[in-house]
């Protein structure tokens, strides 16, 4: 009976049973050692690495004979770059500038050896103006110093654009890249899980507390004093809105790779597995109290049901109309019930210093970097549109118009379902982030369209 379910299943399955040791084990831990509040996340850590190294030989065992053979080629060495560059997003800054560096560097060098011409996608322009106008901001910045940080921080905007136009990843080894990420996630979506389990134990509370709507469930919160953090320090990196797209945007790849992709169906993803990932996102964003994930993700969902039943419009309006009146009784509900919790006064507080100094300032912004000496405790609009004309004034708000524009004409003309998904998700994030203008935004945005565009030569698509 076991050998028949798919092997993703059969992966899922036996990952779970792992899962349940590990607690098992965390519980072993409190019972015979005494942990003190500064040892929390590196004991936590340790267990995470163990975790991983235990589900790695069990993925390595479960996959053996579908895994394609290694040799050092360099077509080999670079999709192993490409896909430490997928993992390192859920993963610290360091480790994803690191992947990028070898990513790039792997690539350059591919060009070399095979000869490779430059051939850039015309949406890579688009991304160069976008950034390279920073500089120009530059000239009439209130805090150049800051300036030239920011600038350099969005190298990535150049670098990964350069690498993809030297290296055409095919839809087949595309395919294999974003199902095996999508397991990886499922690892670490357990990971979380065994984190809050530790943590539980370690803060001698109820296990449900962490199920309601309450920013700081637990009594002695690590710095910065967030209970994220007690859930993804071990990760090195613990936004809570960064984590609540990517576990969105690969559920939505995760569908459409089990609709769609073509690979034997004993290693597609299944079923089972699109439900055991849904189901263990919302549980996670909720335990990571992300207030933008508990938006993208059912959005996420949403949008496909809708390529689901793409084919059978009437069914598609009625799923609308439904849809837009559950959000309004839920917003309603919401907002009688839970407006506090989804208000942040800090950010108000930053929204007002931006209109203000747009009522005077709006041409030309306050220069790149210069948000810095008007928000000084962290310099951003949370609105991406806002932010940029707070930042540039109406020359980079333009830009960035011309950029998300090029970028939905080429996923929609394409026909392009994975690029439209990435791109709508991101969109929403850009109304309370300013994604592009930090290092996980920026990494997540030229990634991810350069691992999704279809190449110009490939010509129409279908979905």
């Amino acid at each position: 009976m076991f050998k028949k379910l798919s092997l993703g299943t059969r992966f899922v399955l036996l990952s779970i049973i792992v899962f349940f040791t590990f607690i098992a084990l965390t519980g072993s831990i409190y019972r015979y050692t005494t942990i003190g509040i500064e040892q929390n996340i590196p004991v936590l850590t340790l267990l995470a690495g163990c975790y991983f190294f235990v589900q790695l030989l069990l993925f390595l065992i479960v996959f053996k004979n579908q895994l394609p053979k290694w040799n050092f080629s360099w077509d080999n060495i670079i999709t192993l770059s490409l896909f430490f560059l997928l993992i390192s997003t859920v993963l610290s800054v360091n480790v994803s500038i690191t992947a990028t560096v070898i990513f790039v560097v792997m690539a350059v060098l591919f060009s070399t050896v095979k000869k490779k011409h430059f051939q850039p996608h015309p949406l890579f322009y688009f991304i160069a103006a976008y950034y390279l106008f920073q500089y120009v901001g530059l000239l009439w910045s209130l805090d150049p110093t800051y300036g030239w940080r920011f600038v350099g921080r969005g190298l990535t905007f150049l670098v990964l654009p350069l690498a993809f136009s030297f290296y055409s990843v095919s839809e087949e080894k595309r395919n294999l890249l974003l199902r095996i990420f999508f397991r990886f996630l499922e690892v670490y979506l357990l990971m979380v899980m065994v984190a809050y389990f530790y943590q539980v134990q370690f803060h001698k509370v109820d296990f449900g507390i962490g199920f309601h709507l309450k920013k700081n469930y637990f009594c002695t919160p690590v710095p910065p004093g967030v209970d994220y953090n007690l859930l993804l320090g071990w990760a090195g990196y613990n936004h809570p809105t960064f984590v609540s797209f990517i576990l969105t945007l690969m559920f939505g790849i995760g569908f459409y790779l089990w609709q769609n992709d073509n690979s034997p169906k004993t290693i597609k993803i299944s079923r089972f597995e699109i439900f055991f990932y849904g189901f263990m996102s919302a549980v996670v964003i909720l335990l990571l109290q992300s207030r933008i994930g508990m938006i993208m993700f059912p959005f996420g969902i949403f949008l496909t049901l809708l390529y689901r039943l793409r084919k059978r419009k009437k069914l598609v309006l009625s799923v609308v109309i439904f849809s837009c009146i559950l959000v309004s009784l839920a917003g309603i509900y919401i907002y009688n019930n839970f407006r506090g919790y989804f208000t942040d006064r800090p950010r108000e507080i930053q929204t007002d210093i931006v209109l203000s100094f747009l009522k005077d300032h709006y041409l030309l912004g306050t220069g790149t970097g210069g948000m810095k000496i008007l928000i000084p405790w962290f310099p951003t609009a949370h609105n991406q549109f806002l932010g940029d004309l707070f930042h540039l004034g109406i020359p980079g708000l333009l830009l960035l118009l011309a950029l998300m524009g090029s970028s939905f004409y080429f996923a929609i003309k394409d026909k392009n379902f994975p690029l439209l998904y990435f791109l709508v998700i991101y969109f929403i994030m850009m109304q309370i982030e300013m994604p592009l203008s930090l290092q996980k935004g920026i990494t997540y945005f030229t990634l991810f369209v350069g691992l999704l565009l279809k190449p110009l030569s490939i010509g129409k698509g279908k979905i």
